[in-house]
């Protein structure tokens, strides 16, 4: 698969890799907050990589690996 989520605090940074990521052939889906990264995080498809901002919104990248560990994912998360 070739979908990739960002999760970043940035706007201008999630519409930057957006755009990279797309011209490059992948499929980036994008968000700002912990809560919508844990719904997206539940629909990705089988070999889906995570990128994710140190700090977001309203939680952290260590909170979202936690997290996914919890609930039994294991998508890499590149932070």
């Amino acid at each position: 698969m070739n979908k990739i989520l960002i999760v970043d605090a940035s706007d201008s940074d999630c519409r930057l890799m957006s755009g990279l990521l797309t011209r490059a052939g992948y499929e980036p889906i994008a968000v700002e907050t912990m809560v919508a990264a844990k719904d997206e995080v539940a629909k990705l498809p089988p070999g889906a990589v995570i990128v994710a901002d140190a700090s977001l919104r309203d939680s952290s990248a260590k909170e979202l690996i936690n997290w996914q560990k919890a609930e039994g994912f294991t998508f890499p998360i590149c932070i």
